[in-house]
């Protein structure tokens, strides 16, 4: 028994369908559209397999094949993709961490090195406004409690001034101790003036 010639038209459709579906299987976003025209093509040519079912069914094989790798390449890449926006994803999270980590061990130095507490503050003897006779002497405070963030020099007719700021700028919290000394004649500084904000 001779096999009839095969019913052309649905295998057309699923072969056409089938390489729309191939050829933007690759492209993200647009494989999703791809996926769907692979599954109407899948759809065409199975119907065409049964139409054809005692016919020669060459088209429609075609058509189903390419339907079926279509979709096939649209579920790979679509997993390269989500693997890639994971790892990329994986990658952000790390930075922040470490960027975080990197911040908060800044941070505590910060703190670590700001060695002012109330009762230090309180004891330090301040002389008189102009002269800073009898205050506490700058060289024994940096001893006790090291360089200051900040030193500035100013000079008038009769004295020279220095203004030195402990601080804990990048801390966690706002901490700082403002201090003023006038020199001497030997040359030593002696606190004329204190001040302090958040310290305990």
């Amino acid at each position: 028994m001779e096999k009839k010639s095969e019913k052309k038209a649905l295998g057309i459709i699923a072969i056409v369908l089938g390489v729309i579906a191939l050829l933007g299987s690759w492209v993200p976003i647009i494989n999703n559209i791809s996926f769907f025209f692979g599954l109407l093509a899948l759809l065409f040519g199975a119907i065409g397999l049964f139409v054809n079912r005692k016919n020669s069914k060459t088209l429609t094989i075609v058509g189903t094949a390419l339907a079926v790798v279509s979709m096939a390449i649209v579920l790979i890449t679509q997993s390269m993709y989500s693997k890639a926006i994971d790892d990329a994803s994986k990658a952000v999270e790390t930075a922040v961490s470490e960027v975080e980590t990197s911040m908060s061990s800044s941070q505590a130095a910060v703190d670590e090195n700001f060695k002012w507490t109330k009762a230090d503050f309180d004891a330090l003897v301040v002389g008189e406004s102009l002269s800073g006779v009898g205050g506490a002497n700058l060289d024994e405070i940096i001893a006790k409690f090291g360089e200051p963030q900040t030193s500035s020099e100013s000079s008038s007719e009769n004295y020279t001034t220095k203004y030195v700021d402990y601080n804990t700028i990048g801390g966690t919290e706002y901490k700082s101790v403002s201090l003023q000394f006038v020199q001497q004649e030997d040359g030593s500084w002696l606190l004329s003036y204190k001040h302090s904000s958040g310290i305990e």
